[in-house]
């Protein structure tokens, strides 16, 4: 059985592509939620670590800036104010513990980092705005700064701000800076009040201050939540908040000339209840977020929970049922493979083989495939069926058709045969009455002709799988049937048979057969050598039987073609009507094989090619004692017809105008067309077709040849004539 690819192997790599995906998808879905997850839970521990410290630090800073702007010139001894910076001096070491907790090989994040050096500048503001010369408005820059700082650790964190969900958070950090700039507007204009005047730069500082506040309220109120809206919508309907802006409007147009337009107690009221109305907000919302981020976070485990169980039951799920389908479909295509390779190499190999050998086969004898569950396979099954018996039906036909031309040519060889023999009986006749020598030669010459053409008839009985009329009983001596083989080529007189002393008998069923093998390859071997040299025909005894070898000095044959023609000759090919121009391989490895005889060719020392016939023991019996001829009894084999079909190809030759017009539609071959200019200028001179003895020994041999003939002919052919008419009649 032929290797085929696994089909197991094949089909487990089908099923593995889409389990693979579904793994990969479950995969990535499941590490998108677990890092939607992991993002929420790291921003509520980030903001539980740095957001919350840096906030609080943020409020007391915010503290420490508004009593250093109400006491501007009078810090250094108000009690109230070193109290605050006691509680911000808390704030900044909560801050720096968080930082040596952060730290990643001892050294803090960047924006931790950031912090920390500016709080590191922080006792360097604190001694600036004790100097009575320093002006308040650059304190409250240099807390600002501070207080920048810190927000970035609240509100700024990009891992926040990447969270959709967290989304909120930027609308809150957003509103925190708006409370901070309300701040900033307080500790810039409660100093300028307490002196009642307000310098130009800050005029400016209030303007920028409270311009970033309602930058910031607009951007809140794209992202904040419901309930901080509602929470500020409440503020902003509340009269102080409203008094508020309606200050902030009016200090605002102010053209600085004279006092503020507002009073210091009014400002400090209002402004003092919208900063703590915004931060409560703020704060509020703050929590409010928190306690959603953690809700979040434990919505997020339980969906990775649900999302990985349920996955990876869903996978085993699909690799159970893909198994199980795919095993089945493994069996059902490995049953098909079976039986398609049963088909291939069993079934149709044995079906040809039957019809070979003449038996009768009908295409309703092929069983069917066995059918299979799968739709799919079950298809491809009928399909295969449906391929078997076409293959099968085409089969039959083919041997019919055949078996009908193999049928056609017998038919046709039996009625040439028929005919042939009533001309040879013909020619018998006239001979007998023929007395003057040319005459007498020329009807030997027709009589000669005639049995050729009776071998052509017998190539065709050969190619038709059937056996010629013509058999013999008894055994007849190898040296005999040489010679009778060689009688029946057109250039007789160039072979010479060499004696074969000892050599055994070939049994009566084989000699027919025999005469025409030798005959073929002799004849074969006078047309394709040089007319002026002979042809050997030697025979020797061997281990496994008897060798018979007919080399001639001829060009030889190319290894290639000499190799692909042992190849025929071992191995019988189909006929083939196309291949008709090689009808003498056919003729020749049929009836080699017929009789187990094994026919070789291989170069000849003298440039030519030597066939070799071995005789097998089964054809052979002991030689008879001395006496006995085939050659003296019957002379009728030199009747055989040489057939002209090539079995040593060569090269075709330039067209010439002689041609051989006895082959039948073989292969034309012309004479001397393949020989060296030297070999062909040293053709006889004389004409073969006249004779060059005297009439008188001409009318003694022929005499001798014509007794020869008709005694072969009575002992060889009576049964056979008979059988032959009454085919030609059918």
């Amino acid at each position: 059985m032929r290797s085929t690819p696994p089909i197991r192997s094949k089909i487990l790599k089908i099923l593995l592509v889409p389990l693979v995906s579904l793994v990969a998808l479950w995969a990535f879905i499941a590490y998108s939620m677990v890092a939607e997850t992991s993002g929420f839970a790291q921003s509520r521990s980030e903001w539980d670590a740095v957001g919350a410290p840096a906030r609080a630090l943020m409020v007391e800073v915010q503290h420490e800036r508004q009593l250093s702007a109400e006491l501007a010139g009078r810090t250094a001894r108000d009690a109230q104010l070193a109290a605050q910076r006691q509680r911000t001096d808390q704030a900044v070491a909560r801050i720096r513990d968080v930082a040596q907790q952060v730290s990643v090989t001892g050294t803090p994040p960047e924006a931790v980092q950031g912090l920390l050096n500016v709080l590191d500048g922080l006792p360097a503001v604190r001694a600036g705005a004790d100097l009575e010369e320093t002006a308040p408005l650059a304190t409250t820059e240099k807390y600002d700064a501070v207080i920048n700082v810190a927000q970035r650790q609240f509100g700024g964190s990009e891992r926040i701000t990447e969270v959709s969900s967290y989304r909120v958070l930027r609308g809150l950090s957003a509103y925190s800076s708006a409370a901070e700039y309300a701040a900033r507007e307080n500790a810039v204009l409660t100093p300028a009040l307490a002196r009642g005047e307000m310098t130009q730069a800050e005029h400016a500082a209030f303007v920028a201050a409270m311009t970033s506040r309602r930058v910031q309220l607009a951007d809140a109120d794209r992202d904040i939540g419901p309930d901080l809206r509602g929470w500020h919508e409440q503020l902003e309907a509340s009269v102080a908040y409203q008094r508020f802006e309606r200050a902030e409007n009016a200090v605002f147009t102010w053209d600085g000339i004279g006092k503020p337009p507002v009073s210091t107690a009014d400002w400090q009221r209002d402004a003092s209840e919208a900063f703590a109305g915004m931060t409560g907000n703020a704060a509020k919302d703050l929590q409010r977020a928190t306690l959603k981020g953690e809700g979040l976070v434990v919505a997020g485990l339980l969906r990775i929970v649900l999302v990985v169980g349920l996955g990876l039951l869903a996978v085993v799920l699909s690799i159970v049922f893909s198994y199980r389908f795919g095993r089945s479909l493994i069996d059902e295509l490995k049953k098909l493979q079976s039986s398609a390779v049963e088909l291939a190499e069993v079934r149709l190999p044995r079906l040809v083989e039957r019809l070979r050998r003449g038996d009768d086969a009908d295409p309703d004898e092929t069983p069917e495939l066995d059918g299979a569950r799968t739709a799919e396979v079950a298809a491809v099954v009928q399909a295969f069926s449906d391929v078997q018996r076409t293959a099968v039906e085409a089969a039959v036909g083919q041997a019919t058709l055949r078996k009908g031309v193999g049928q056609v040519f017998l038919n046709l060889a039996r009625r040439n045969q028929a005919l042939l023999h009533r001309q040879l009986s013909l020619l018998d006749s006239m001979e007998r009455k023929a007395d003057d020598p040319d005459t007498l030669e020329n009807l030997f010459k027709l009589d000669h002709f005639t049995t050729r053409m009776r071998r052509h008839a017998e190539n065709l009985i050969i190619l038709s799988d059937a056996a010629p009329g013509r058999r013999w009983r008894d055994p007849v001596p190898i040296h005999d049937v040489a010679r009778s083989a060689a009688l029946e080529v057109e250039d007789y007189t160039r072979v010479t048979i060499q004696p074969m002393p000892g050599a055994p008998l070939l049994v009566g069923n084989a000699v027919t057969d025999v005469i025409h093998l030798i005959a073929e390859l002799v004849e074969n071997a006078t047309v394709f050598s040089p007319p002026n040299t002979t042809v050997q025909v030697r025979g020797l005894t061997a281990a496994n039987g008897f060798a018979v070898e007919v080399e001639d000095c001829g060009l030889g044959v190319e290894p290639a073609a000499l190799a692909e023609l042992n190849a025929q000759l071992a191995t019988p090919p189909e006929f083939d009507l196309a291949g008709s121009d090689r009808m003498g391989i056919f003729v020749v490895s049929r009836l080699a094989a017929r009789h187990g005889i094994k026919v070789t060719l291989r170069p000849s020392p003298y440039d030519g090619t030597t066939a070799i016939l071995m005789l097998p023991a089964s054809l052979l019996t002991p030689p008879e004692p001395p006496g006995f001829s085939l050659f003296d009894a019957t002379r009728s084999y030199q009747s055989a017809t040489p057939a002209r079909t090539p079995i040593r190809p060569i090269q075709s030759p330039p067209a010439v105008p002689q041609i051989d017009e006895d082959l039948d539609g073989l292969p034309v071959r012309v004479r001397q067309a393949n020989l060296a200019p030297q070999l062909s200028s040293t053709r006889l001179k004389q004409d073969p077709d006249t004779s060059a003895r005297s009439p008188r020994e001409l009318l003694d041999l022929m005499a001798s040849m014509q007794e020869g003939w008709r005694q072969g002919r009575r002992e060889a052919e009576g049964d056979q004539d008979v059988r032959n008419e009454r085919d030609s009649h059918g």
